[in-house]
């Protein structure tokens, strides 16, 4: 008896630490990001933004995605990649206008994935 329930306290603390773990490590992991796109936002409003910073973007993507291959899905990863990459495209060819709704989608995207990753009740439910 004292030894099950050991076991189930043991368990139960190691699916918290992980728990701790996924959601840190993913939060942290998309605020750079964020922030890279945000940057990236507001010159290609302006219309400043070149090629080489969409690229500056997606380094510091293909960085942070090495670390999040563990915790996301292929599909989430494929679709940022995906948007991001099209944007850069827009950037490239100067398509201002066309690049700004990827953008917003990325942006969009990197507040929503870490919050589905959160804990809180409407993700434990």
């Amino acid at each position: 008896m004292v030894k099950t329930a050991v076991s189930i306290l043991i368990s139960l603390a190691a699916i918290i630490g992980v728990s701790v773990l996924e959601i840190t490590q993913v939060n942290l992991s998309f605020v750079s990001f964020r922030h890279a796109l945000i940057s990236l936002y507001q010159k290609t409003e302006r219309e400043i933004a070149t090629h080489e910073d969409g690229t500056a973007v997606r380094m510091l993507w293909e960085k942070e995605k090495r670390k999040l291959y563990f915790w996301l899905s292929h599909t989430v990863i494929e679709n940022i990649d995906y948007q991001l990459n099209e944007s850069l495209g827009y950037l490239y060819e100067g398509g201002y206008q066309d690049a700004l709704p990827k953008l917003e989608i990325l942006i969009k995207m990197s507040e929503y994935i870490p919050d589905s990753y959160s804990l809180n009740w409407e993700n434990i439910i």
